[in-house]
């Protein structure tokens, strides 16, 4: 949304939607970002919390409960934000100058950086923190998912970690999710490589298709013996296999999840489409019709 009619159309569209002229819309964000009025009136004095909703997932919340959000445009660590003019006003950053978090959450995780326009903004390992205005009550989650701005809106969770751009896991967890705008969200290893499903194979068959020793060779099969998932997981999603009777599979929706020898960092994505191999995408394996075609 690069053209001021682009930028115009959009606070028309949030005026129609939400029922609020631009006052609203300029108004709103100041009465939720009076640190001192989120911190005392929360549970436990907590400037930053953890919040679950269906379908969205763990994410954190301000004080008062309103969501944060990741904006994917982003770089996390580079010291400023990607969102200013008119999308900071349907985005406004968060700031806490006093940070207080409840176990689960590690206060070095936060810093604080200052935006172009000379206002402080909350990180979280390296990546801004925002508002979504029209989240008007505590426990919407209405920015979730939304592309916006020229990037992708998340409701952050609070397993996101700073990884070369990319949102993954900590290593604490067997699995973790990244993002990419041509894919979306999808599941890499502890260590941000990617894992990809096969589209030939028949979900739920405790088989695979990748049973010759070129595929075994290019294709590493993705096992851990005690899986450990981040919050906003379903566990239930998960399963074992043992199609070799010597090497276990871990699945994901039934698909058994590999890994790509040609993958050589985390957030390589070089396999999608090769063999009939996909991404492993969130929230169900997905066959994307423009990958690469190359059989192995």
């Amino acid at each position: 949304m690069s053209s001021y009619k682009g930028v115009a159309a959009v606070f028309v569209v949030l005026t129609i939607l939400f029922g609020a002229g631009t006052g609203y819309l300029l108004a709103f964000p100041q009465t939720r970002t009076t640190t001192t009025t989120e911190v005392s009136t929360a549970s436990g004095g907590y400037s930053v919390n953890i919040a679950y909703k269906q379908g969205v997932g763990y994410y954190l919340t301000n004080g008062t409960g309103f969501a944060l959000y990741m904006f994917s445009a982003d770089t996390p660590g580079n010291g400023s934000s990607a969102c200013s003019g008119p999308c900071a006003s349907v985005w406004p950053p968060f700031y806490a100058p006093s940070l207080k978090v409840p176990t689960g959450l590690n206060a070095s995780s936060f810093s604080v950086i200052t935006r172009s326009d000379g206002r402080k903004q909350t990180t979280y390992n390296g990546w801004p923190l925002y508002f979504f205005t029209p989240d008007t009550s505590s426990g919407s989650v209405l920015g979730e998912g939304i592309d916006h701005f020229g990037g992708m809106w998340y409701a952050i969770p609070p397993t996101l970690q700073q990884t070369g751009g990319q949102i993954v896991g900590g290593p604490a967890y067997s699995v973790g999710v990244a993002y990419k705008t041509s894919i979306g969200l999808y599941l890499t290893n502890s260590t941000g490589f990617t894992l990809y499903f096969r589209s030939t194979d028949t979900p739920n068959s405790g088989k695979t298709t990748c049973d010759t020793t070129l595929c075994e060779t290019n294709w590493h099969a993705f096992y851990v013996p005690s899986l450990i998932i981040p919050p906003g997981l379903a566990a239930s999603s998960f399963g074992t296999i043992n199609p070799y009777n010597s090497t276990k599979i871990v699945t994901f929706d039934g698909y058994a999840l590999f890994t790509w020898i040609h993958d050589k960092a985390p957030g390589q994505t070089t396999g999608e489409g090769i063999g009939g191999f996909y991404v492993a995408t969130l929230p169900a394996p997905t066959v994307r019709t423009t990958a690469a075609t190359t059989t192995t």
